[in-house]
């Protein structure tokens, strides 16, 4: 995993394109815990619009551990690492001191998940833990339902297929 203090956070694209120290907005997730601001900060400079950039795998090993760390899952960890790992197709390549994290990470997120002391979650970080689970398995399509399509969505498309 790539330290927090190293210069080359600094060399990689944001989603947006825009220079800004995802290191220190990291390292402030795990030290402090999420905030609205620091989950928007998240979804402005690592995804956006289904844009991402090359700190984007950097910051996925940070997203799997504050979920390992925290007593409680908060959907947005779950909801990043998922797509991200759907964008990275179209995405920029993942930069070779990167790739072997990025992939570990994305490959451990089924156990990540199930050692994960919280039982009960909610619909949406349901949904986004399905999803990664399903990218780790290399189930891209079933990845992306799982994301994008809500109980309602499913409710609908499933009593059209029984009619």
């Amino acid at each position: 995993m790539l330290s927090l203090d190293d210069p080359r956070w600094r060399s990689y694209k944001t989603a947006i394109g825009a220079d800004f120290d995802v290191a220190s907005m990291l390292g402030q997730l795990l030290k402090s815990g999420p905030t609205k601001q620091l989950w928007d900060e998240c979804w402005n400079y690592l995804v956006y619009q289904g844009e991402i950039g090359e700190v984007s795998y950097a910051a996925v090993p940070y997203l799997a551990d504050l979920i390992r760390n925290s007593s409680e899952i908060d959907w947005n960890s779950v909801a990043l690492i998922s797509e991200i790992e759907l964008a990275r197709p179209d995405g920029p390549d993942i930069p070779a001191e990167l790739q072997e994290d990025y992939m570990q990470t994305i490959a451990s997120m089924p156990l990540v998940l199930s050692q994960h002391p919280q039982r009960q979650w909610d619909e949406l970080t349901t949904r986004c833990a399905a999803s990664c689970i399903a990218l780790a398995k290399g189930q891209r399509e079933l990845g992306r339902i799982y994301a994008e399509m809500s109980i309602e969505d499913g409710g609908e498309w499933l009593a059209g297929q029984i009619e």
